[in-house]
């Protein structure tokens, strides 16, 4: 197993965590769709600012079909997520994230005809049900947020699945830049047409915020696309659940929230259920690298 790889998404999740903190209080004061930009905007910035002095800003690469379909996804995953990070508990959305791990599952089987095995489905079964645990589905609770959020969960799983198509003369730098940019573009699309509410002039102390908020955006990305290439990508999928750990600690000590025993029993069911996928995966992976001559051993 890929030590590195779980460090890194370990380290990302805990940095996405610091960051929607501070986008969710952020988030009160201005529309999402601002904060989006500003941060996106810092984002940009510095990594263009870093590409041009290495002098590799403009990599005949970059601009590859694989690159822009990410940005696209990844763009559709921050708009809902923060829209829906707004309006919801940390504990709640993010066991709706943490379904992204089925839904890769799902998609490797759409979209590349893998075979999964009853007990994967299953698993995927649970997790989902862990999920309807946590967020406790009813005429008041189960909203349109929540759909929002489902959706910054598919759109996750596809960015992640086609982050491992990228050419790999692409860095990871290019990859963060040309997504920020693309993400600011289209807010500052948004805002010329009068979608959402008006924008509002940013305060100096909101600013720093807005800065951090980028900051740890940046650290959280950069994590995230480093595990995703450097090991399987199952593997990052499935660790994603110290999400869970993570935002339980900063929902405690930000926003004084306490889980009840549903909400920790559906975080025990996904946990499990995620690292069940995670050992069939490997298991299928064995079995394949096996099959392959010089690929196993014989008794």
């Amino acid at each position: 197993m890929n030590l590195r790889q779980i460090y890194s998404i370990n380290m990302s999740m805990a940095a996405y965590v610091v960051g929607d903190v501070l986008v969710k209080t952020l988030g009160q004061i201005y529309p999402p769709v601002e904060v989006i930009f500003w941060r996106s905007c810092v984002i940009a910035c510095a990594f263009g600012f870093y590409l041009a002095l290495n002098r590799a800003l403009f990599s005949k690469n970059v601009l590859r079909p694989a690159v822009l379909l990410r940005c696209l996804f990844d763009s559709i995953n921050s708009f809902c997520f923060v829209i829906a990070l707004v309006h919801m508990d940390l504990a709640e959305i993010y066991s709706i994230l943490l379904t992204t791990p089925f839904l890769m599952t799902i998609l490797a089987v759409v979209l590349l005809k893998e075979p999964v095995g009853w007990r994967r489905w299953l698993a995927i079964v649970g997790g989902f049900a862990g999920s309807l645990l946590i967020i406790k589905p009813s005429v008041h609770g189960f909203n349109h947020w929540a759909a929002i959020a489902f959706l910054a969960a598919l759109a996750g799983a596809l960015r992640d699945y086609v982050t491992v198509k990228i050419h790999a003369a692409i860095s990871t730098a290019e990859v963060t830049f040309v997504g920020a940019a693309f993400a600011a573009a289209a807010a500052a699309i948004a805002f010329l047409f009068g979608l959402g509410p008006p924008w509002k002039i940013v305060a100096v102390n909101e600013a720093f915020l807005m800065v951090a908020a980028a900051a740890a955006s940046l650290v959280g990305t950069m994590l995230l696309i480093h595990a995703c290439r450097i090991g399987p990508l199952y593997i990052a999928a499935a660790f994603r659940f110290m999400l869970l750990v993570w935002g339980g600690v900063a929902g405690y000590l930000v926003f004084g929230n306490v889980p009840d025993a549903w909400s920790i029993a559906g975080a025990l069911i996904i946990v499990a259920c995620a690292l069940y996928v995670l050992y069939r995966e490997a298991i299928r992976h064995q079995v394949i690298a096996s099959a392959v001559p010089g690929g196993g051993t014989t008794a």
